[in-house]
């Protein structure tokens, strides 16, 4: 019988509601003003995400959700650093730089598609993202062999085109919301969140090829990490 939603998983569902929160805060307070349409559209569309997104592991996937809340035991010391290091960049300073630069500066916002391609950007993330943990139950939040869990290598879904698809949503997701307000300046931190999740790619495979049986015959076959044909 699958294991039924607990109060971590609780706390885990509604964790990106609150995020979503403080990001949408941290830009307005920021900018100084609160008549920015492209900002409102981005923060809504996070919420909205985040409330399907977190149905959909309440309906599929309740003990993921669980086991997603918090750092478990043997998780790399690194990972954590760079955890930290990723949700800051996302969560507080693309919202600053961009508050800074559309609001309190009155920059100019980007023209053109590249509100359509934000948007674009943030579907692509949503949709990988919960496809990769609905078809992975080892999908937790940090990184760790999970020799409590029966860790074993999953090949199903986008598994069998990239090694780490949750990382390649993650990408995604850096540049979504410069694209969708329009901040050129906000790339940039936008940009640094991808090296740092370009770097826990990198350190988790040699991780997971070093320590979890069947992953190295698995790399073999799957021979990119985030993007086909190159890496």
């Amino acid at each position: 019988m699958s294991q039924k939603l607990n109060k971590d998983g609780v706390k885990y569902l509604l964790a990106p509601v609150r995020w979503n929160i403080l990001m949408g805060v941290v830009f307005f307070l920021v900018a100084g003003r609160w008549d920015i349409a492209r900002a409102w559209l981005a923060f809504g569309i996070h919420i909205i995400g985040a409330v399907f997104g977190g149905y959909l592991m309440l309906r599929f996937a309740p003990e993921l959700a669980n086991q997603r809340a918090e750092a478990r035991e043997g998780t790399k010391g690194w990972d954590k650093l760079i955890l930290l290091s990723y949700f800051l960049l996302l969560i507080v300073c693309i919202p600053v730089v961009a508050g800074l630069e559309i609001g309190r500066f009155g920059g100019v916002q980007m023209e053109g598609l590249s509100c359509v391609a934000g948007i674009a950007l943030y579907l692509g993330f949503f949709l990988l993202f919960y496809w990769a943990m609905l078809v992975n139950k080892h999908f937790e939040g940090t990184v760790r062999i999970q020799t409590d869990r029966d860790h074993i290598v999953v090949t199903r879904g986008p598994y069998g085109v990239v090694r780490h698809p949750g990382y390649v949503a993650m990408v995604l997701v850096c540049l979504a919301d410069p694209f969708i307000i329009g901040s050129k300046l906000a790339l940039i931190p936008g940009v640094v969140a991808i090296a740092v999740t370009v770097l826990r790619t990198f350190l988790e495979d040699r991780m997971l090829q070093e320590e979890l049986d069947g992953y190295a015959e698995y790399a073999t076959r799957v021979r990119y990490r985030l993007i086909p044909g190159a890496w």
